[in-house]
């Protein structure tokens, strides 16, 4: 098994060899979590608004090492709210892949702000039990990350 320096190594590499394999992972992305947000928004509970917002204040205040775990643990948090088990394996199951679009080369400080920017207003989403209004911040936070995202690929590559 990886230690997270090592994984955080293997997916830069990955992202390296591959730089268009990012706008994959995106588009798959966008296929998955805008509805799994919309869901979330129907069905969280209080104590899944606190597990956010705690993680949410972590993001918030982490060193720029720790960031992408806690960017992982914010969307694996919002899976847990649907209160779909499935939806939640699925989401533990497709962690490593997605990851691929959080390689440390790839979380600029634009990138950092913007997907903190985001996460709140999926949170305010998620608070006013809005699907329709979780499923569009959702979307517009992918479109911003890969946008953020391709952008740093490209000047690595």
């Amino acid at each position: 098994m990886l230690d997270d320096a090592h994984h955080a190594r293997f997916m830069e590499m990955q992202v390296a060899r591959r730089p268009g394999r990012i706008r994959d992972v995106m588009e798959f992305r966008l296929l998955l979590e805008p509805e799994v947000a919309a869901l979330a928004a129907r069905r969280r509970t209080p104590e899944d608004l606190e597990r956010l917002r705690r993680v949410l204040e972590e993001q918030d205040r982490c060193a720029d090492a720790d960031f992408a775990g806690l960017d992982a643990r914010f969307h694996m948090a919002l899976a847990r709210c649907t209160g779909n088990e499935v939806v939640w394996e699925t989401a533990a199951m497709l962690r490593d892949l997605v990851s691929e679009s959080r390689a440390a080369p790839l979380i600029t400080e634009a990138r950092r702000a913007g997907s903190l920017h985001d996460h709140r207003l999926i949170l305010e989403a998620l608070e006013q039990g809005d699907p329709r209004a979780c499923r569009e911040a959702m979307r517009e936070h992918l479109l911003h990350t890969g946008e953020e995202a391709g952008q740093a690929a490209a000047r690595k590559g």
